[in-house]
């Protein structure tokens, strides 16, 4: 399983209409609003979307499906991966 988070630029009135459009895609599993630090230029992205797939290649199609949206201005795609156990004994706490 592939796994992306997305951070996501939109004008402050589309918000919740493009979270709730992006919920439906199939390969997104969370959608979440950005916390508003208190001054304008704290936050840049207002939502973060977690996208998982089986194949990288279906990751990537569903990165572009979301990112290309009409009501998006900017996004950063982060791929990450979940790091596995090294048979230390130590477990990675963010896994």
């Amino acid at each position: 399983m592939t796994k992306s988070f997305i951070l996501i630029e939109v004008d402050e009135h589309l918000k919740e209409a493009t979270k709730d459009a992006i919920r439906q895609h199939p390969a997104v599993s969370g959608v979440y609003t950005v916390v508003d630090g208190g001054d304008e230029e704290s936050v840049i992205y207002d939502i973060v979307v977690k996208v998982e797939a089986d194949t990288r290649g279906d990751l990537d199609h569903a990165e572009s499906e979301i990112r290309t949206r009409k009501e998006v201005r900017s996004t950063l795609t982060l791929e990450v991966v979940e790091k596995e156990d090294t048979g230390n004994g130590n477990k990675d706490m963010f896994s």
